[in-house]
């Protein structure tokens, strides 16, 4: 089982009908690793944790790109939880064999969310945030700010498995874990 979150496909397109102009890549390059995660892990499941679609005019730019992937992997099970921009995404074709669930899904002993809720006497896995964690250079301008896994005391945060997402700074509290995704390796933060 594979679980991922916040791929944000056909982004571009969404901000090219609002005027910003971008050129089409980042649901390619996005798809692409979700492709060499696939065979790579061998999953059978895959679970996208809210965010598969951008929102208004996504499915018109990265639908076909989709279409295309899901016709690569017809036995692969692909469930959705609803994100908050998939809800403007529209309705996902039938034909892409898509499973959505609305809020959240029970995973024994996880419940699986786009939202980072707490939920009572349950570990929740959640997307939404896009968690990223800076690392100080010895000067400002070595700065770098890296996706990362963020695990606290009833959440654990999963980075944006998209190319074109965006990070949001974490500041680890006590107890928390953090590992960071750095290229090819996930290095935990000491904490």
């Amino acid at each position: 089982m594979l679980l991922v979150a916040d791929l944000h496909l056909g982004k571009e397109g969404t901000f090219r009908s609002a005027g910003i102009p971008l050129p089409d890549g980042p649901s390619k390059e996005t798809l692409s690793r979700l492709s060499k995660t696939v065979l790579r892990t061998q999953a059978k499941h895959l679970i996208i944790l809210g965010d598969l679609f951008h929102g208004d005019n996504a499915l018109a730019t990265a639908g076909d790109q989709f279409d295309e992937w899901r016709k690569g992997v017809p036995e692969l099970k692909v469930e959705l939880i609803a994100g908050s921009h998939d809800r403007w995404s529209g309705d996902l074709p039938k034909e892409w064999n898509c499973e959505i669930h609305e809020n959240m899904m029970r995973l024994n002993p996880f419940i699986l969310s786009h939202y980072p809720t707490p939920v009572k006497d349950k570990y929740v896995l959640a997307g939404h945030l896009h968690p990223g964690y800076l690392l100080r250079g010895h000067r400002n301008n070595e700065n770098i700010r890296l996706p990362c896994f963020l695990f606290q005391q009833s959440i654990g945060i999963l980075p944006a498995f998209g190319s074109f997402t965006g990070l949001t700074r974490v500041d680890l509290e006590k107890g928390d874990s953090c590992y960071i995704i750095a290229e090819e390796e996930v290095l935990q933060i000491p904490n």
